[in-house]
């Protein structure tokens, strides 16, 4: 009998350690959105769909970014690298078709090289959320939903933002959507790592 409590006991405590949730946010800043502004260093992980009139191409995306150099790393859904872009104060190198090309703008050398429209030039504001504009538009937690921005190209880009979620201490967007034109690129982001 008292084998048979000892056994319904274990049970128990092994069905209550099961449905015990982990939190897994962090404690949001107060001034999450200032912080997240001047947080130059950064890593996001993702997915990548470019849609045009003409084709659609997907790649998994590795974006990071610290004080000297911003780099994006595109690969095929099986782990094989599409291209590496690197970008400085000084320039742009352009890893593509087993070459290496290079150019004073990141966006330009990327699109003529590989057809591929992307504002590298300013990832760190629109990809985080945080752009300043009098188009920009926020939900009641002050996260951007929507905005209408202009690149160093001058091309006018409609940026959507959804699915936000808390991570370091930030809320940040888990999908971006930005449309050119007839051009869009949806990007779906899965991990946020901050220095």
């Amino acid at each position: 009998m008292i084998r048979h409590y000892l056994i319904l006991f274990t049970l128990f405590l092994f069905l209550g350690g099961c449905a015990h949730q982990i939190d897994t946010k962090t404690t949001l800043y107060d001034d999450w959105k200032p912080r997240l502004a001047a947080q130059n260093t950064w890593q996001a992980q993702g997915k990548l769909a470019f849609i045009s009139p003409e084709e659609r191409q997907s790649a998994n995306l590795n974006w990071q970014q610290d004080e000297k150099q911003n780099n994006l790393v595109l690969t095929t859904f099986i782990g094989t690298r599409i291209l590496s872009l690197k970008q400085t104060a000084t320039g742009a190198e352009l890893e593509y078709d087993d070459k290496t090309y290079t150019d004073t703008n990141a966006a330009l050398l990327l699109a003529r090289l590989t057809g591929f429209s992307l504002p590298v030039d300013n990832a760190d504001n629109w990809l985080k959320g945080t752009l300043e504009s009098q188009t920009l538009k926020v939900d009641e937690l002050g996260r951007a939903q929507q905005v209408i921005w202009f690149d160093n190209s001058n091309k006018k880009w409609q940026i959507n933002y959804a699915n936000y979620k808390q991570q370091a201490g930030f809320w940040v967007p888990g999908n971006v959507t930005l449309k050119h034109q007839h051009i869009k690129i949806k990007i779906q982001l899965y991990n946020w790592q901050f220095n």
